[in-house]
Formats: C-alpha cells, structure tokens, sequence
C-alpha cells in the first residue's frame, strides 16, 4: 500500500509546526544579540536542515553567553584601581 497524498501532509504538519516555532524564537533572540535575524530566520525555516541550523545558532548564543560571564568574572577578580 501507498500512503496516499493526505496522509504525507498529516506527516509533514508537525515538523513545519515545530520550524516555525523555532524560526520564531531564533528571530526574537537574533534581534536582541544584534545579528542579522532575516539571515537565521530563514535558515531555520528550510526544510530539515533548519534544526541543524537553529541548533548551531543556539549553541553560538550559548556560547556567547558564557563568554559574557567569563569577561564579567576577570573584571571582578581585579583589584578596584583608585
């Protein structure tokens, strides 16, 4: 038996769901770390290669992150100057 052209669409439904709902959170969190958010936006939204590509932005994001917080940190462990 073939699946029948209702029952492919019933199949793809989710994963378009769940790219638009990741193409929607890359786009606010772009726009707030000042990077182009049209450019991840996209990305994120071609069929299945934009959850490798929502990964890596997230991962990126993350990584910044911890960048932040280790400058924070050196800036902390230096003595006030006066």
């Amino acid at each position: 038996m073939h699946p029948s052209s209702s029952d492919m669409f019933v199949q793809v439904v989710p994963f378009t769901l769940i790219s638009i709902i990741y193409a929607v959170i890359v786009f606010i969190v772009a726009r707030k770390r000042r990077i182009n958010p049209w450019g991840w936006t996209i990305g994120t939204l071609i069929p299945f290669i934009g959850l490798f590509i929502s990964a890596i932005f997230f991962l990126l994001t993350f990584l910044s992150i911890l960048d932040r917080l280790n400058a924070l940190e050196a800036n902390s462990a230096r003595p006030p100057s006066q």
